[in-house]
């Protein structure tokens, strides 16, 4: 079963058409990076396979689920981390991680997030308050708890600083080897060679 199989996926904004005919897999313990620079469609393409954009035409199945005939099976089985993190407000770093435990089944994990997010004494401060690094890091964290078939991950590592960068890739090489796929968005892959991931990539023109 694949993580992901999009088909003849097309996607226009008035005369200009982004992609026609596009299509995607990632398989199983798969990296895919999508290159290419601002504003060529990368992030309707990622908006696209995660639902968050509905393409004009093309069917796209996440861990064997249709996204449009069967939503809810298809997004159990999808983690996605956008370009641009938002938090809800009122919560603590702590207790949106804890949120994240509840909702995945995954409690006993919540330790691991808290590791991986690696905050210190900021965990006990509104997420409302973090810098976009921060912000990047704790989200990260909160899509590790659980299982997916699906790891989707839109410029992941802007304004993230190296060690929190090098912890994602860790967190990263783990998923892969437990047979999740990642579909990410990068300008280019010299941070996954850095550490041995290999990536097969699509341009964007």
């Amino acid at each position: 079963m694949l993580p992901l199989r999009a088909t003849d996926l097309r996607k226009r904004y008035g005369a200009t058409t982004l992609f026609a005919g596009l299509g995607l897999t990632v398989a199983p313990g798969e990296v895919v990076a999508l290159l290419g620079p601002n504003g060529t469609g990368k992030s309707t393409l990622i908006g696209c396979v995660t639902g968050a954009v509905i393409a004009d035409e093309g069917r796209v199945e996440i861990g064997g689920h249709d996204l449009m005939s069967a939503p809810l099976a298809a997004r159990a089985a999808l983690r996605t981390l956008p370009q641009e993190v938002e938090v809800p407000e009122g919560l603590t770093g702590r207790e949106l991680l804890e949120f994240h435990a509840a909702v995945f089944g995954e409690a006993r994990g919540l330790d691991g997030a808290l590791a991986l997010a690696d905050l210190g004494p900021a965990i006990e401060a509104l997420a409302t308050t973090y810098s976009v690094g921060m912000r990047k890091r704790l989200m990260f964290a909160a899509l590790l708890l659980g299982d997916a078939a699906l790891y989707v991950l839109d410029e992941p590592f802007a304004g993230v600083d190296r060690e929190g960068r090098a912890r994602m890739l860790a967190a990263i090489r783990q998923v892969l080897a437990r047979g999740a796929g990642v579909l990410l968005s990068a300008h280019d892959t010299e941070d996954l060679v850095g550490v041995g991931i290999e990536a097969r990539t699509l341009k964007l023109a």
